[in-house]
């Protein structure tokens, strides 16, 4: 899928469906004000680096593809050979052309609740129309299926079960002393369990005004608004889980958390701290160890970084290790997500019986938060990052989601201040008061 550029024609075979794809430069536009301006579309999509000037606007549905990252990757190649292309005057920037914008669920063998309705366990959609803004520059890709019907059902599986929003305040920080002390007695048996709270707020800011302060408040981090007719899932995320641009994937181990400092001495002895942090660089370990070895079958060469950096955001700083792997020939970015997903920093160590221990004590539907959210091109190639620091909103509820990584020695208060630190992007975004 990465062999052809941009501008290719390709032949239909008879009597199967064919896209047609036109990109054209247009007059540049605000990303925040074109995904506002489509609030009757059935779906839209916005994917927004303040920082870089890079942005993508997905308004309207060609066609939805559904199911894991791998399925969504063979229907998309499946596709690819009845893509018509007509790429106009466009120099080669990524996110250009026929893409997929969408997500997928955390944990696609949880049963999602009516929390999440609209959403699906994996939902890429082919926008109508596709606005691409790289600094001053902004294409406009139209995207239509011609010779038969989509490749894949518009309809997404409406779940049935009540909406979970997971454990009180006490409820929740017990657990966090019971998982912890099962770390501890299941000595490397069990590392880490990254464990996640949701609150409910009203919420006082629109959408598009929210976006607008995550933008301005945290322009280093990816802003996401992916929503239906009746509800939008937003944020501002700093963390990637990957990038594969021209065969090169990238991503990064982001865990061990502290707050900021008031002044900046205060700032720096903090993060002197958190780099000698025993606890803190135990859970940053896990994670980088995890990447790497989920992305060595899939590449010919893994770098890493021999020490973590300092990653510092308005409200919070993490230790952070950038990852880089050449990946073997034909890889999708969808291949490296199904492998990838849920790293530590989400999930927990190992995954299998991290995972088993959320879903039996958790008691929340996660959905999308902290689950891939991101975009692939017609080569396979794109980006995904981790759905953290976020919101689901519907009509004037907001339901705001944080996790912290939990280890043998964790403190259930200390783990609780951690999660409320986590909460204050979107808290501050969207005007509630908790």
């Amino acid at each position: 899928m990465r062999a052809e550029p941009l501008a290719a024609r390709r032949v239909s075979a008879p009597g199967r469906p064919r896209l047609v794809s036109t990109t054209r430069h247009v007059a540049a536009a605000d990303p925040i004000e074109v995904f506002a301006a489509a609030w009757q579309t059935e779906c839209r999509a916005l994917w927004l680096r303040p920082a870089s000037g890079e942005a993508l606007v997905g308004i309207g549905s060609a066609a939805v593809f559904g199911g894991s990252p791998r399925q969504v990757a063979a229907r998309w190649r499946d596709l690819a050979p009845d893509i018509d292309i007509d790429a106009g005057r466009v120099d080669g920037a990524a996110g250009l052309g026929p893409i997929l914008l969408g997500g997928f669920g955390f944990d696609p063998l949880v049963r999602g609740t009516r929390l999440w309705s609209g959403f699906g366990a994996g939902r890429l959609v082919l926008p109508e129309r596709l606005f691409s803004m790289h600094g001053a520059a902004t294409w406009l890709t139209t995207n239509q299926v011609v010779d038969g019907p989509p490749p894949v059902s518009r309809a997404v599986d409406e779940p049935e079960a009540p909406a979970r929003v997971g454990l009180s305040a006490d409820d929740w920080q017990s657990l966090v002393g019971d998982v912890a002390a099962a770390i501890r007695r299941a000595g490397a048996g069990l590392r880490k369990v990254v464990l996640a709270r949701a609150t409910q707020v009203r919420a006082a800011a629109p959408v598009d005004a929210a976006l607008r302060r995550l933008a301005r408040q945290y322009p280093t981090c990816t802003i996401f608004a992916f929503a239906t007719p009746d509800a939008c899932f937003l944020g501002a995320t700093p963390e990637r889980l990957v990038a594969l641009h021209n065969g090169i994937a990238t991503t990064m181990a982001l865990a061990g958390t502290a707050p900021r400092g008031a002044t900046a001495e205060e700032d720096r002895a903090i993060a002197t701290r958190l780099l000698n942090d025993p606890k803190e660089r135990i859970e940053h370990a896990v994670v980088a160890d995890a990447l790497r070895e989920s992305l060595a079958p899939l590449a010919r060469r893994v770098i890493t970084e021999a020490e973590p950096a300092i990653h510092a955001l308005p409200n919070v700083q993490h230790l952070i290790t950038p990852i880089r792997a050449q990946m073997d020939e034909g890889r999708s970015i969808l291949d490296v997500v199904e492998d990838v997903h849920p790293t530590p920093a989400v999930g927990g160590y190992p995954r299998a019986p991290a995972l088993e221990l959320i879903r039996a004590r958790e008691a929340l539907d996660r959905g999308w938060y902290a689950g891939p959210i991101g975009w692939v091109d017609a080569r396979g190639e794109g980006e995904f990052v981790v759905g953290l620091r976020s919101a689901l909103v519907r009509g004037e509820t907001a339901t705001l989601f944080a996790g912290c990584g939990i280890l043998g020695d964790s403190d259930p208060s200390t783990e609780y201040a951690e999660w409320g630190w986590k909460l204050r992007p979107m808290l501050t975004a969207l005007g509630g008061d908790g």
